[in-house]
């Protein structure tokens, strides 16, 4: 990358008096945003051509753009009117007329002229530049925080979209399971029947799922014969969150112990541990936990 031209003080002046076009006045615009010493530059420059005006030096075009478009600010011509009664103060100081001495024969007393308010009107000054000077660099710094700011939050919302995608693809995976085990037909293998959690128990069903296989049925043996309606909910231990959850089911009391039936989408399952839990549904009433049964995945 080549390096950046320096830029001349006649340059800054004419960018100052709008006398640039409007794309070189762009570029100047981001220079001296993000260069220190170019806006320091610039700052210095633009004293000297409001003393130039205030001292009556500016003549031809520079003084019409100067009138027309660099007093069109409310800020510059303040500082212009303040550096033009600034000029006509200190030159009223110097051609001020001496004092006559008084020849009487009283002891004579000198007049002093009030010199010293010309300095105090320059130290004011100098403490005005340097405010500004200081409000500028505040406002500099501001803003890069705030463009930092800005690019954080942007790759903070860029994350979160991924991740809204992610889960978005993950859901609709768990639905297209969840409608292939709806829609499968009925299993023909014997289902795996698994008892309720105990306390003490080391070991846990192992569960084949084949290959391909849509639906995996399980009986979930009851303790005790209890209401007409379940639900089922596949639960992911090492997330504790449900992952997948039954439609209503009716329990089997054919048997010595009632189970409850259900099939659990294949295509969902990896090799892994699970939980399933039961619920049992009651009319008007919020779903009452009944038990919980843990089992092992292996993928054939």
């Amino acid at each position: 990358m080549p390096p950046t031209p320096p830029i001349s003080d006649d340059h800054l002046v004419r960018y100052l008096l709008g006398a640039l076009p409007a794309d070189e006045v762009e570029r100047l615009d981001e220079r001296t945003f993000v260069d220190d010493e170019l806006a320091e530059r610039l700052r210095v420059v633009e004293d000297d051509l409001v003393d130039s005006y205030a001292a009556g030096t500016l003549t031809g075009e520079r003084l019409q753009r100067f009138e027309t478009f660099y007093l069109a600010s409310p800020r510059r011509r303040s500082k212009a009117a303040f550096a033009k009664g600034l000029q006509g103060a200190i030159e009223r100081s110097t051609h001020q007329p001496r004092p006559a001495q008084n020849t009487t024969t009283q002891p004579s007393r000198r007049i002093w002229a009030p010199s010293w308010w010309p300095l105090a009107a320059a130290a004011v000054l100098i403490l005005t530049v340097g405010v500004l000077a200081l409000q500028n660099f505040s406002l500099r710094r501001d803003l890069r925080e705030t463009a930092r700011q800005v690019t954080d939050s942007n790759q903070r919302a860029a994350a979160a979209s991924q991740q809204l995608v992610m889960e978005q693809k993950a859901a609709a995976a768990a639905k297209q399971a969840l409608v292939d085990a709806r829609t499968a037909p009925a299993p023909m293998a014997v289902a795996l029947v698994l008892s309720p959690q105990t306390r003490g128990v080391t070991s846990v069903p192992i569960l084949a799922v084949p290959s391909g296989a849509s639906a995996v049925p399980l009986s979930l043996a009851l303790e005790a014969s209890g209401g007409t309606s379940y639900d089922v909910a596949l639960r992911d231990p090492a997330s504790n969150r449900a992952v997948w959850r039954s439609p209503p089911l009716a329990p089997q009391r054919a048997r010595k112990l009632p189970m409850v039936p259900v099939s659990l989408p294949g295509g969902l399952l990896k090799a892994q541990h699970y939980v399933v839990d039961l619920f049992e549904l009651r009319s008007g009433r919020a779903p009452e936990f009944v038990s919980s049964y843990a089992f092992e995945v292996v993928r054939q």
